[in-house]
């Protein structure tokens, strides 16, 4: 069993003192590892980590460290890029936080990195690395930077500050091997820009968070674990070359668009949701409005020319009015068994309105107008309309 000391070192519990070295995988690390300390504690910490470094670091070292950090990795695309031409440093224009940094060095540098990229859990605070105190500094701030100063001194502090405040690497070259895409942008005035997408450290960890999920194996009895189109790919078979602070697989999804919905049921939905009513599209109506109104137009003083003149018009009303109730039945079926909408439908139009929405010639809108407002086919909804309501 073991103990802690105030000063935060490790002790037996049976009383002897003797002090226990933690692992240098707790101490030199890019994660979090649960060792909470005090800003006394912080020098001390500070200590441990220069013991387990190959060597003193000299400033020049943590200059190095730093201007190989940033927020997008050229080598996620591409382990061959150049030391001095792989990271860039861009601030969103969308956000007031800063981007995340990591580091992209060659292995031997990985260790020191690990010293000023730690998150150091300090006692009833979020986990902040040296380079987060330099970037963003708190209260605790100037006496963390104090706390390393101490131990590695003033100079090494200005190099590491000087590096991380300033534009950081200025690319100007990349791999000869063409494993870019390259993207051309129009300008404005003529002409294109050449762009080149590079990938940002938040967005290849975050999305590794945001989908670990997705791969829990399923425990017995336990709620279901989403699953997708998800998988795992190596992204170097020496993940250091990228980053020290990035592990394990590269994790990509297959995102599939939802089938385009036809005319009539994207027109359904939106009236579900409280749009306009649909437009009926059916290709007889055109011709029957058409014949409704020459026969209109003729003296039907005789009984068979009435009951044929009432039979056309009635049937333009009953198609209009079945289009209505079956827009209606769908639309309230899609709230009943998907949730879309409110259930409380807008009223639908007279069938003279759906009709007249259609989409008519210039030739054809006058005729249709005076055929389909004219008192015989009024009379004729009216008389279909009552007959419904029945």
């Amino acid at each position: 069993m073991i103990g802690r000391s105030d000063e935060g070192a490790a002790v037996d519990a049976e009383g002897t003192g003797a002090a226990i070295t933690p692992q240098k995988a707790q101490v030199l690390s890019f994660k979090v590892r649960g060792r909470p300390l005090t800003l006394r504690q912080l020098e001390a910490e500070f200590i441990l980590m220069r013991s387990m470094l190959s060597k003193d670091p000299v400033p020049g070292d943590f200059h190095r460290v730093a201007m190989g950090s940033g927020s997008h990795l050229v080598k996620l695309t591409t382990p061959r890029a150049d030391k001095d031409q792989c990271v860039l440093r861009v601030a969103p224009r969308d956000r007031n936080s800063l981007p995340v940094y990591a580091p992209s060095l060659n292995a031997p540098d990985i260790p020191l990195a690990k010293v000023v990229f730690r998150p150091l859990e300090l006692i009833g605070h979020p986990p902040k690395s040296v380079v987060d105190h330099l970037r963003e500094p708190d209260g605790q701030s100037t006496a963390c930077l104090a706390a390393f100063a101490a131990v590695f001194g003033a100079e090494c502090l200005e190099a590491l500050r000087s590096a991380i405040a300033g534009p950081g690497q200025v690319i100007s070259s990349l791999p000869e091997i063409g494993e870019f895409p390259i993207i051309f942008l129009p300008r404005p005035g003529g002409g294109d820009v050449q762009a080149t997408p590079v990938s940002p450290v938040e967005t290849f960890m975050g999305f590794k968070d945001m989908a670990g999920d997705w791969f829990r194996p399923q425990e017995k009895d336990a709620p279901p674990v989403p699953r997708g189109r998800w998988v795992r790919q190596a992204v170097s078979s020496k993940p250091q070359n990228i980053s020290g602070a990035i592990g394990g697989a590269r994790q990509r999804f297959l995102a599939e668009m939802p089938p385009v919905l036809r005319g009539y049921e994207a027109a359904v939905r939106r009236y579900a949701l409280g749009g306009t009513f649909p437009a009926w599209r059916d290709d007889d109506v055109e011709p029957a409005v058409i014949a409704y109104h020459q026969l209109l137009a003729q003296d039907y003083s005789n009984r068979n020319m009435r009951l044929g003149l009432d039979r056309r018009a009635d049937h333009l009303i009953e198609g209009a009015l079945a289009f209505i109730r079956e827009v209606e039945r769908d639309a309230r079926m899609l709230h009943d068994e998907h949730g879309i909408g409110t259930g409380r439908l807008p009223l639908p139009p007279l069938p003279s309105a759906l009709i007249l929405r259609r989409r008519w010639g210039r030739a054809q809108a006058e005729p249709v107008l005076i055929a389909l407002t004219s008192e015989h086919f009024r009379d004729r909804e009216r008389r279909a309309l009552a007959g419904s309501e029945e």
